[in-house]
């Protein structure tokens, strides 16, 4: 899937009749990306969470980091570290961790977990993903969760993880799938919603990537960018149904245990058909 244009994506319309392009639609090459230096993840809800969202967020971080499988002494990066709450929970292992952020706004708040009982190292730099400011071959790891698909250039970026990666060391990716189960339903459920409501269900469905997004994921386009400066060791995926629509209010109502239970079985079945899960998260080994 190709990246869209700035402020020209699709939005929902009233369907009259059946176009299966809804479940898989074309979107242009995007012509102007801009980095954002300025973001803030106080634009991100991050209370009242639906249980499926606290499930998709939790297992996603349980799961990267999981995969990253930090070593003490070695040197990992955590790429677009936000607040650097994860680099940090790496840093727990012995790794030398250096949390890269773009925004000088996440740097801020970064800082704030650097208190005086913080005894791992981790250094914060600021930079952007397409200009490492490291030497070649000096990482051991890297990792990017839920960040890639804001980047200005994909390519430039990948292509600076595999220079600062020795050979045979490890680039973990996790990241929205936006062609998943709940997207291609989503679509048609909101088909349906149009034309039997004759008006759009929302301006902002889930299976459109938000506008700080500047590319859509799927599990064919992670593989397609990650294949020509690594080798993809494992792609798996994560979550089931998350995001469509009335799944977590329904979820909601159930007892802990029993929604804990819906969604843990959702998520074996993601593992084996990642190309419809919730989230992807790739492990590749730089060439050498």
């Amino acid at each position: 899937m190709m990246p869209w244009p700035d402020k020209t994506r699709p939005t929902p319309r009233k369907f009259f009749l059946f176009d299966k392009s809804i479940l898989c639609p074309k979107i242009a090459a995007m012509t102007a990306n801009k980095p954002d230096t300025k973001w803030d993840d106080a634009e991100i809800a991050l209370s009242n969470m639906t249980p499926d969202t606290k499930f998709v967020f939790d297992r996603m971080t349980e799961a990267t980091i999981a995969a990253v499988d930090a070593r003490p002494g070695e040197e990992v990066m955590d790429l677009a570290c936000g607040r650097a709450v994860d680099a940090f929970k790496i840093a727990l292992s012995g790794a030398l961790v250096f949390g890269l952020e773009s925004s000088e706004i996440m740097l801020r708040k970064g800082l704030e977990w650097m208190g005086p009982d913080q005894t791992h190292p981790v250094v914060l730099l600021r930079s952007l993903a397409e200009s490492l400011p490291l030497k070649d071959k000096s990482l051991d790891k890297l990792l990017c969760k839920g960040a890639i698909d804001h980047f200005a250039n994909v390519d430039s970026a990948l292509r600076e993880a595999a220079r600062v990666l020795r050979p045979g060391g490890k680039l973990i990716i996790s990241v929205a799938n936006f062609e998943s189960l709940s997207c291609k339903l989503g679509r048609v459920y909101d088909f349906f919603f149009a034309k039997l409501k004759g008006r759009n269900r929302t301006e902002h469905p889930s299976y459109l990537p938000p506008d700080d997004h500047n590319f859509k994921f799927t599990a064919a386009f992670l593989a397609q960018k990650l294949k020509p400066l690594f080798e993809i060791q494992a792609l798996t995926g994560l979550s089931l149904l998350w995001c469509f629509p009335n799944w977590g209010a329904f979820l909601q109502k159930l007892s802990p245990k029993s929604r804990g239970a819906i969604l843990r079985f959702l998520d074996r079945i993601a593992r084996t058909f990642p190309a419809l899960s919730d989230v992807l998260v790739a492990k590749a080994a730089a060439r050498k």
